[in-house]
């Protein structure tokens, strides 16, 4: 019942301020479908497939709006576990509010670059009590369809460097967009920093649950497979380095994902979530040239380490990674620079610049961008399993995150492949010498 509530809401007064929206005022609405597709909802959210038919009064004509709007999932115990309320507040936040303001800062500078084409286009977006659609808290998204636009999903594991310089180029024009605001109009972005609800792995002492419980597996998950394969720590500072992540951080890993929360001059509006499933793709002759993000749920105001070394660490197999990892660094930061010079209508050597330096940023690399491996101990089994792995983790982390078979789960799948995986990763984040910010004290 609740549910059909849901959809007859849909189907008649969000379509119509979708309607009102668009100012289709002299159209006349001619068809309403909605479909469901399962391979489309996430762990917290439904997502509905809206298609809208209209046609124009005097002209005749037929216009079609394809549409996806997304909701929330669950009760109110399980948005409070999940931290879904919060979470999706925050994505409403970013396109309603932090979306807007830096485009027309790139836009009122003559900026090459278009904040129009960071993301799908916005149609309808609201957070609190909808009257209709439910008796508790709720957030609704309606955003296009950007799959009948040519763009599309880019492959499920590893990306190929046209695809992760893509991914590093677009971030940094978002990115710069806070330096920018730092520069020009700090009072505004702390207006926007403000109005973003924080969204820590520990507040008022107490853990987000389910990170912490999937964080400490994932960990335990290499000291398990190192106990077996002593000879994986091919070097005196990666056996440094582990034997002191496991001492300070083995049974709370949470306590540092925490740390990488800090703030400091690099500081900005993040995507939070920032990967291959989380990005669609356009291309031409079998290349991608374009991107649209989305997915906003996990955004903050942290280090710009956040979105890069997550979608870094996911994307790159061993050889790659160390071959693609510093270049890829560069065309992000040459990228940032440009954007910034763009808005600034400086020069690259301008003073109030030399705080994002690359010099700089790498330091500030060296510090945050452990926070990718992290990631990846735990998400990593998800994204390299079998179909039917993906779909147990997906069901039991449903169930209860906490059992012994979500557990098992996340030690096994994917199996020895993504235990040497990992291994690969922590090495590479010690050669880097990014443990720094786990031997601090």
């Amino acid at each position: 019942m609740e549910e059909q509530q849901k959809l007859d809401y849909i189907r008649h007064e969000l379509t119509g301020k979708i309607i009102k929206t668009l100012k289709l005022d002299d159209h006349e609405l001619v068809k309403v479908s909605i479909t469901t597709p399962n391979h489309l909802d996430g762990f917290m959210s439904a997502i509905h497939n809206l298609v809208l038919i209209t046609r124009d009064n005097k002209t005749k004509k037929e216009t079609t709006l394809n549409l996806m709007v997304k909701v929330m999932k669950g009760d109110e115990a399980f948005r409070e576990v999940s931290q879904t309320k919060t979470q999706f507040t925050n994505e409403i936040y970013i396109y309603d509010k932090v979306i807007p303001v830096f485009s027309e800062v790139l836009s009122s500078r003559r900026c090459k670059v278009r904040g129009e084409d960071w993301c799908p286009r916005i149609f309808h977006c609201a957070a609190g009590l909808i009257p209709g659609f439910s008796s508790i808290y709720e957030t609704i998204l309606v955003m296009e369809n950007m799959t009948l636009d040519g763009f599309k999903t880019g492959p499920r594991n590893d990306l190929d460097e046209d695809h992760l310089t893509l991914m590093a180029e677009r971030i940094a024009q978002f990115h710069a967009c806070s330096y920018a605001l730092k520069i020009m109009d700090k009072e505004n972005l702390e207006k926007l920093v403000n109005g973003i609800i924080p969204l820590n792995f520990i507040k008022n002492g107490q853990m987000f649950k389910s990170y912490a419980i999937m964080f400490r597996c994932g960990l335990d998950r290499i000291y398990e497979y190192l106990a077996k394969h002593p000879d994986e720590l091919n070097s005196e500072q990666f056996t440094v380095d582990m034997e002191k992540l496991r001492d300070k951080y083995g049974k709370e890993p949470i306590n540092l994902m925490q740390k990488f929360l800090q703030r400091d001059e690099f500081s900005v509006i993040l995507h939070g979530d920032y990967n291959r499933n989380n990005v669609l793709f356009k291309y031409e002759n079998g290349r991608p040239v374009d991107l649209r993000m989305f997915d906003f749920q996990k955004n903050r105001y942290a280090t710009p380490s956040i979105d890069l070394s997550f979608f870094m660490c996911m994307s790159m197999p061993t050889g790659f990674r160390e071959q693609l990892w510093i270049p890829l660094l560069k065309s992000y930061h040459d990228s940032l620079m440009e954007t910034l010079v763009d808005i600034l209508k400086c020069d690259r050597n301008d003073p109030r610049l030399e705080t994002y330096s690359y010099i700089n940023f790498m330091k500030h690399m060296n510090r945050f961008a452990m926070y990718g491996a992290m990631v990846a101990c735990h998400f990593l089994p998800w994204m390299l399993s079998s179909e039917e792995e993906c779909a147990l983790l997906a069901e039991n982390s449903v169930l209860d995150i906490g059992s012994a078979e979500m557990r098992r789960l996340i030690m096994v799948s994917g199996g020895e492949k993504v235990d040497k995986r990992l291994i690969e990763i922590f090495r590479h984040m010690s050669q880097l010498g990014y443990f720094s910010i786990v031997h601090d004290d």
